[in-house]
């Protein structure tokens, strides 16, 4: 293997999945700008981060985006959905 492994957290699922990231995590809910949680929520923060990092050992093919629920981070948010055709 060659390269440096990467994952993608992102907010963004449909667009992420449209770029086929090699690997990338959802944490569902989560707004833009909150994508490891909100300010303050470290140990929020530190799952998330675990969790991402734990995709690098697992079979994850490109472009699929890994879904994941954190109950403790509040309101949950819906992307905006992108358009298909162009």
């Amino acid at each position: 293997m060659r390269g440096i492994p990467t994952v993608l957290i992102t907010v963004s699922p449909e667009v992420s999945a449209q770029m086929r990231p090699p690997r990338a995590l959802y944490p569902k809910g989560f707004k833009i700008g909150n994508s490891m949680g909100r300010p303050g929520m470290r140990d929020l923060q530190r799952r998330v981060l675990r969790d991402a990092l734990a995709l690098l050992t697992e079979n994850t093919r490109p472009g699929a985006v890994v879904e994941r629920e954190y109950t403790d981070y509040g309101e949950q948010y819906e992307p905006p959905r992108v358009k298909a055709g162009k």
